[in-house]
């Protein structure tokens, strides 16, 4: 991560795009095209890396490996000698052959890998309208908690929550994130769709913490607050600031939302408080599976502000449990 001038703006800089293996086995035709003609086709998957990847120097391996297997074409005409065929040509196709399929894998590996795992960046500068999540785990501090449960249980939920992004189509490397000690807060770039922060995202983290929460020990488990909000976020030298991320820190230490995790059953691990700019932004709009009806209108009234939010219960569906 890095910031521009006078902190404005932030850069991140992520890994591999995730690819199916379906992607990756049939990206393999470049080698079998090259093997299966014995080099004589190299030049044909250069071609398509050249018009994958729009690089104009792609068109100078089109034409280095075209004049190589042409060579090569070249050399398989019989020359003879006193009716003997020639040796030579027969060698320096036969040497000439390996190391162009070599040469050529080699290369098109380098190519392939570049499709496949295109390098992503994603900029966030002030005044993007951004996704906000935040998220609190419920008596982290609560005593018998030794240091070593802080560390166990926030490398849990952490890595549970980079798991559950991925899987709601929100890419966690591009996301800016800020450790609060006992949770964290989450601001997703524009260019994904804010509903993927209620569905399926609430969805699979109530699951996922449920399910962790029966097979682990009682000192051990995790129930979580979450504050949902979205808004133009502003950038200083510190990280995000901005009216919005203060509402959202209302939200989330609201009395209403921690009074609804303490009155949930034990099954349900999470509750979530989404603003009504949230609300009127994305949810009123709906969609596939969005069930709006398990949101009910609240009053939240925290320090200076006074305003209207929407709570949530998720129920957790377990699967792979009897």
């Amino acid at each position: 991560m890095s910031q521009g001038d006078g902190g404005k703006k932030v850069a991140v800089k992520v890994g591999p795009t995730r690819v199916s293996t379906a992607q990756r086995v049939v990206s393999l035709w470049y080698f079998v095209v090259v093997l299966a003609s014995l080099g004589l086709l190299a030049p044909l998957p250069f071609v398509h890396a050249a018009i994958r990847l729009r690089r104009a120097y792609l068109v100078l391996f089109v034409f280095f490996y075209g004049a190589w297997s042409y060579g090569l074409l070249y050399l398989l005409e019989p020359v003879e000698i006193e009716e003997e065929v020639e040796t030579a040509p027969a060698l320096l196709w036969f040497f000439g052959t390996i190391l162009l399929i070599a040469a050529s894998c080699v290369h098109l590996a380098v190519l392939r890998k570049k499709i496949l795992y295109p390098p992503r960046t994603a900029w966030v500068e002030s005044g993007m309208h951004c996704g906000l999540f935040s998220i609190d785990i419920a008596g982290f501090g609560q005593v018998g908690r030794s240091s070593e449960i802080f560390v166990q249980v926030r490398r849990m939920l952490f890595g549970l929550l980079s798991t559950v992004f991925e899987a709601s189509g929100i890419a966690w490397d591009v996301c800016l994130k800020r450790d609060t000690g006992d949770g964290m807060i989450v601001v997703v770039p524009p260019h994904f769709p804010k509903f993927r922060l209620l569905l399926p995202l609430l969805s699979h983290l109530a699951a996922e913490l449920a399910k962790y929460n029966v097979v682990t020990e009682p000192a051990l488990r995790i129930r979580v607050r979450v504050a949902i909000h979205a808004g133009e976020v502003t950038l200083d030298e510190y990280g995000v600031t901005g009216r919005p991320k203060v509402l959202l820190a209302r939200l989330l230490d609201s009395r209403v939302l921690r009074d609804a995790l303490a009155e949930a059953p034990d099954s349900s691990p999470v509750v979530v408080l989404v603003s009504d700019r949230f609300h009127e932004d994305v949810q009123d709009q709906g969609g596939p599976g969005l069930d709006t009806m398990s949101y009910r209108q609240v009053l939240v009234h925290e320090k200076e502000t006074e305003v209207l939010a929407w709570l949530h219960v998720p129920t957790p569906v377990i699967r792979g449990l009897r």
